[in-house]
């Protein structure tokens, strides 16, 4: 059995996810120049609702979870969401699952939005 084009995009994906996590693991974004900035707190001077994000991760990767919750609260409901949503998406057999159409429901969606517009608003206030 050959490898199709699917199944190398699937390995090109997680080959860079875990170089990514690798940097993440050795350098730290607050402390690094290796990482972007936020574009959107530069220009504005405002918190976007993924600041944080980088230094949550090095955080979570060097098992300080509290730490990591306090610099973005908001990754831990949105990846796994997120990681949820792919797999149904990617994964063939589950397509047509009857989850799949509770995800992916307009409804919940827009409660996500609603959300991460609350969070940036709080973390702003």
């Amino acid at each position: 059995m050959g490898f199709t084009k699917r199944m190398w995009i699937g390995v090109g994906i997680a080959v860079i996810f875990i170089a990514v996590l690798t940097l993440y693991y050795f350098f730290d974004p607050a402390q690094s120049s290796y990482f972007p900035q936020c574009p959107s707190k530069m220009i504005t001077g405002y918190d976007c609702p993924g600041c944080g994000s980088q230094r949550a991760v090095h955080a979570a990767l060097q098992g300080d979870w509290r730490m990591a919750f306090w610099f973005n609260p908001l990754l831990f409901v949105l990846v796994p969401f997120a990681i949820l949503v792919g797999v149904f998406e990617y994964v063939p057999q589950l397509r047509f699952h009857p989850f799949r159409q509770k995800i992916n429901h307009p409804l919940l969606i827009m409660g996500v939005f609603v959300v991460i517009v609350l969070f940036t608003i709080w973390r702003n206030i």
